[in-house]
């Protein structure tokens, strides 16, 4: 390993260790009542998270009938180990949504770290007081109901053994960590908890293509902090990733990050540039938008951070590729096994993506800029690190990108389902690629 990457492990190491230190059981206070009626919903990530982890589970509770501005994603730094801003942060944030929905109580959801953060929260009796239900997913566990505040634990594979004395714990430990806050298996229990009735469906059922909207944020990441710049949106080729036609949207960046509602058409494929003066150009691919998308997050990498790590060079193109359920290529049947193909080429391995390292993103690019591959050895410091992998795959760029890369998953427990996207072979030294896939399989309207 690199002096370079040798540093990497440490700084990042260290924060892991004290993120997994965090655990305090707060005193029980008793819950508050709340009238009749939808509540406002407060979903609260963990480690390295942002709103990306509520994406699909927000589609569900508007496809079941809640109105956007009940739905609501706060977000934090969690670069740092400590949770005292985050806390302080989230009291103001829940303030905010109590004045503007006009509500009493909120109801909120955590996943991971996001839990020792709301618990921490709910140790005050006047906040805890503003809380209706909670919902504590894959997480810390407690003695009693934070806060007093009836509530609903999902237990995942990161925490199989977790445990809140006096609430509803539920097991779903097939799941993977990030899977069960993100799934619709999660979302069953979570909306009967919050509406003491199933859900209408658990599936996010497809808006009319000529009614569907995106808006969201560019935030630096983990930091989720907001980052200034101009936002473009294409429409591509499905199948090349070239684009058509004219710019569809172009717009400036609010100050706290965010932009939009933007129209699109749910049926087609798009690409998002995020340009800033001297630095980097970013392109996010996506799978089609079948359902308006108002959590869209564009994630940048400050100087200094996990991108640096990437080797950039002219002759190939580096890829980024995420989806907010586990990848998994160590299973003993080979059907649960997921597959992530780049022109063909699959980069998932047992070392790559083995089920313990609950990986939700691949870094893939060349390493040491060499024309060259080494497949199956994870690459550091993405292999010490959690939710993260690197993989060493050479793939051409060309100076205007002119190419095509193809990107496919092959989804494990759907009998070989895929979906596939396509980028466009932008030169690592001046551009990044994100290429994000659901963590569902979508359905076309009409279907």
């Amino acid at each position: 390993m690199s002096a370079r990457n040798g540093t990497a492990k440490s700084r990042w190491s260290k924060v892991v260790t004290a993120v997994l230190a965090l655990v305090v059981v707060s005193p029980p206070v008793p819950a508050s009542a709340h009238p009749g009626g939808l509540t406002p919903v407060v979903f609260v990530h963990g480690q390295q998270g942002s709103a990306q982890q509520w994406q699909s589970n927000a589609k569900r509770f508007s496809t079941n009938g809640y109105p956007d501005r009940l739905l609501h994603a706060y977000e934090y730094d969690t670069s740092v180990a400590d949770n005292a801003a985050a806390v302080t942060g989230l009291d103001g944030f829940i303030a905010d949504v109590l004045a503007r929905t006009g509500a009493s109580s909120v109801d909120v959801i955590a996943h991971s770290r996001g839990t020792s953060v709301v618990h921490d929260y709910l140790a005050t009796p006047e906040r805890a007081a503003l809380v209706r239900r909670y919902v504590n997913v894959d997480g810390r566990s407690s003695a009693t109901p934070p806060g007093g505040v009836p509530t609903l634990a999902l237990w995942g594979s990161l925490q199989p053994n977790g445990s809140i004395g006096g609430a509803t714990n539920v097991y779903l430990t097939s799941l993977g960590h990030t899977e069960t806050t993100t799934s619709a298996e999660g979302f069953a229990h979570i909306h009967r908890f919050l509406r003491g009735r199933p859900a209408a469906t658990t599936a996010v059922r497809p808006e009319p293509p000529g009614r569907v909207v995106i808006a969201g944020r560019a935030l630096y990441f983990p930091q989720n902090e907001p980052v200034a710049g101009t936002l473009q949106v294409w429409e591509v080729d499905d199948r090349t990733g070239a684009r058509r036609g004219p710019v569809r949207h172009t717009v400036q960046v609010a100050p706290d990050g965010a932009f939009g509602p933007l129209e699109v058409n749910g049926r087609k494929h798009y690409e998002l540039v995020l340009r800033r003066e001297g630095q980097l150009t970013y392109h996010y691919y996506f799978e089609p938008f079948e359902r308006s998308d108002r959590f869209l997050r564009l994630q940048v990498s400050r100087p200094g951070g996990i991108a640096d790590y990437i080797d950039k060079c002219p002759t190939h193109s580096a890829v980024t590729v995420v989806r907010n359920r586990e990848w998994w290529a160590d299973q003993p049947d080979q059907a649960d096994d997921d597959r992530l193909e780049l022109d063909g080429v699959d980069v998932l391995g047992p070392a790559i993506a083995p089920r313990a390292r609950q990986v939700v993103a691949a870094f893939v690019f060349d390493d040491n800029c060499d024309l060259a591959s080494t497949p199956g050895v994870p690459l550091p410091p993405f292999s010490a690190l959690p939710f993260l992998t690197g993989v060493d795959t050479y793939l051409p760029a060309q100076p205007d990108a002119g190419g095509t890369i193809r990107v496919t998953e092959v989804v494990r427990g759907s009998g070989g389902r895929s979906r596939t996207v396509a980028a466009r072979n932008w030169p690592s030294d001046a551009h990044v690629v994100t290429v994000q896939f659901k963590d569902y399989l979508d359905r076309a309207f009409g279907r």
